[in-house]
């Protein structure tokens, strides 16, 4: 029991730092961008607008894979585990790192995506402006 109890906290409580790390990246929506990004003297800095919008679309993506972890690793923990499984089995490491990679480019693919599209909307308020 104490081994279960153990396990299972620690994972809850990485989650739970991830959601406060995270925390602050999520809440900057495209108006927020567009404030920090202005200039003293009514311009616009580019680089800030790039960088706000990658970090949160970044932090999003980074969320979603700590929840899928968080869950993969809850399922394991409720499997039964049987004497044969506690050696390393070469087919299973080659299938993690095929699905870790397509993962990393799929999670790349969205975060990029979501960059573009917060980016958009950046730019349709500073239109409005």
């Amino acid at each position: 029991m104490f081994r279960s109890l153990l396990k299972i906290t620690v994972l809850s409580l990485i989650l739970i730092s991830t959601i406060f790390l995270i925390k602050g990246g999520l809440s900057l929506s495209a108006k927020d961008i567009f404030e920090l990004s202005a200039t003293p003297y009514g311009g616009y800095n580019e680089k800030v607008v790039q960088n706000l919008t990658q970090q949160n679309s970044d932090t999003i993506v980074g969320f979603v894979l700590m929840l899928l972890s968080f869950v993969l690793s809850l399922v394991d923990l409720l499997m039964p585990m049987h004497c044969d499984e506690f050696a390393m089995n070469r087919k299973g490491l080659i299938v993690a790192i095929i699905v870790s990679v397509i993962v990393f480019g799929v999670a790349y693919a969205a975060s990029h995506s979501l960059q573009n599209n917060l980016y958009k909307e950046v730019q349709k308020i500073r239109a409005a402006y």
